[in-house]
């Protein structure tokens, strides 16, 4: 039988409990085995994401992408390829940790095929084992088994030339040494496209090797992927998970958060992660943003290379008021604590340059329209927008005028942007009777005094549902569908969780079906890598 996420999630649970706590002959000393097990659940964190246990999970993920693969692969081959045979044990896994990788001879491994893709952008392969394993298992074992290989910098057609690294249970890492069939109407690739000298080393941008047109089908693929993972039950068109383009494939990007390293309590380098994490990459200029945050980047490096150490260097594109004119310049500045100011459409929005706005502003009047047009669709009027997860108040600012008189009521948890959304809808003369922005949990809106107190219905609201990477949660779902809004529109940046969010909506409902995901489509905020922004439209039936 192919790969189940029934057997992978009890695994998990097993070897955790394991690690965590031990067997009675391991309490005091785990075996190399636990040990081992126990840092490729280190790795498997991120930045980002440390709730490894959560489905939606990058890591997970990744195994629900390797388990299609396989399915795929099995049916190519004719033969069905079990869960068993792609698995690496302790013996194959230990020489490739990280400590061990130096001290052996490199694995360098040609002709390898690219049979798909992630929804990190990285390549798919699946190699039969046999071709570099004989070392660390017997030859009985590795007759019929596969090693499935992610390698970033690849694409769906790429043969190419890697490195084997750090292996995990159900996959293995490699490196891409060089494609050799870049030339080839096989593959996908056009490395005429890439703009960036450091596109191969760079870990920021995934897809520069791929038109735009092939950019957009790949992030339409994820969204249709993450909604077949985690909302099967959702019936998809073809039109399902339609990617609109940026206006700016490059230049589009107003932030930029570069890392220094250090040698001998100097900065030597300014850039970001090697892709084959070896170090940072230095930096000059990065396509991707903006025209004034490079002009500062090069600034920044003649300001502190060879100097003081520093972590992190935040750039952040801002807008410059000539008081003797009124007129507007574009600038960036530098630092955490900066304000920034920007413009969108017809209204300005200022905030400290640590606090969250969108990073391409280009396309956001696209979303904005996009907004309108489906609130414009609702039978009645709507009467009031609740933005929640508000930030600085963007979403409840710019759509203030949707409707003639609407009330706009925003909550955000952080008390810095709240601050600012305030000052913001000062700063653009709104009414404070009718725009208000409030410190609270997202999680508890709806019970909050202060919405209460303003007798907002849902019967006649849109709810704007803006969260973080992880998502929401059951506890903000059951509020939302006690609130009965007219309308629902989920912005998220990561559709995963933003599938698995609605589907929990929906099993909340009960038989009793009041609401249905009317369309999902795609932004593209981030051209060149793998990151989309995805809109969903929840109407009440």
């Amino acid at each position: 039988m192919l790969f189940k996420w029934s057997s992978f999630a009890t695994y998990t649970r097993l070897y955790r409990c394991q690690t965590r706590y031990g067997s009675s002959s391991l309490r005091h000393k785990r075996s190399p085995e636990a040990r081992v097990f126990g840092l490729l659940e280190h790795f498997k964190k991120t930045s980002r994401r440390s709730d490894i246990s959560d489905p939606t999970h990058p890591s997970s993920v990744t195994i629900l992408e390797i388990s299609e693969l396989l399915r795929d692969f099995s049916a190519a081959k004719g033969k069905c390829i079990t869960t068993e045979e792609i698995r690496n044990g302790y013996q194959i896994i230990k020489p490739f940790l990280p400590e061990n990788i130096s001290r052996r001879e490199q694995h360098l491994l040609s002709n390898v095929e690219i049979l798909g893709t992630t929804h990190n952008g990285d390549g798919l392969a699946v190699i039969p084992k046999s071709m570099y394993a004989f070392g660390y298992a017997d030859s009985e074992s590795l007759m019929g088994s596969y090693t499935v290989l992610v390698i970033p910098k690849t694409t769906t057609g790429d043969r190419v030339k890697i490195l084997l690294k750090m292996h995990h249970e159900f996959y293995a890492e490699a490196e891409l040494i060089s494609v050799l069939n870049s030339d080839s109407r096989q593959t996908k690739r056009n490395d005429a496209l890439i703009l960036c000298e450091h596109f191969h080393e760079c870990n920021g941008c995934q897809l520069q090797m791929l038109s735009y047109e092939e950019q957009l089908k790949f992030k339409q693929n994820v969204i249709r992927k993450a909604y077949r993972y985690f909302y099967p039950q959702l019936e998809m068109d073809q039109d399902f998970g339609s990617v609109v383009g940026s206006p700016l494939q490059y230049a589009y990007r107003t932030k930029l958060t570069p890392h220094f390293s250090m040698s001998q309590g100097k900065c030597f380098q300014i850039g970001f992660q090697h892709v084959a994490n070896r170090g940072k990459v230095d930096v000059e200029q990065c396509p991707i943003a903006t025209r004034e945050i490079n002009a500062k980047l090069r600034a920044a490096r003649e300001k502190y290379l060879g100097n003081a150490p520093m972590k992190q260097l935040t750039l952040r594109q801002s807008l410059y008021l000539d008081h003797k004119t009124g007129e507007f310049y574009p600038t960036a500045l530098e630092g955490q604590k900066k304000v920034i100011t920007e413009r969108i459409e017809d209204f300005v929005y200022q905030f400290e340059s640590n606090c969250f706005f969108q990073n391409n502003n280009s396309i956001l009047s696209s979303v904005l329209d996009f907004i309108r047009y489906e609130a414009r669709q609702l039978s009645t009027p709507i009467v009031n927008l609740v933005d929640t997860y508000c930030g600085v108040g963007f979403f409840g600012i710019a759509l203030s005028q949707m409707q003639p008189n609407l009330n706009v009521f925003g909550i955000e948890v952080s008390e810095m942007s709240i601050k600012y959304a305030q000052h913001n809808a000062k700063l653009n003369g709104l009414d404070p009777q009718k725009v208000q922005f409030i410190l609270g949990d997202a999680s508890d809106i709806f019970n909050h005094e202060a919405l209460r107190e303003s007798k907002i219905s849902g019967r006649d609201s849109v709810v704007i549902v803006d969260p973080s990477r992880k998502g929401s949660d059951e506890a903000f779902m059951s509020q939302l569908l006690e609130f009965n809004p007219a309308m629902i529109v989920y912005v998220s940046c990561n559709v995963f969780t933003q599938a698995r969010d609605l589907a929990m909506f929906e099993k909340l409902q009960g038989v009793d079906k009041r609401y249905t995901v009317d369309k999902v489509f795609g932004f593209d905020f981030f051209p060149q890598t793998k990151h989309i922004e995805s809109v969903a439209i929840i109407k009440r039936i």
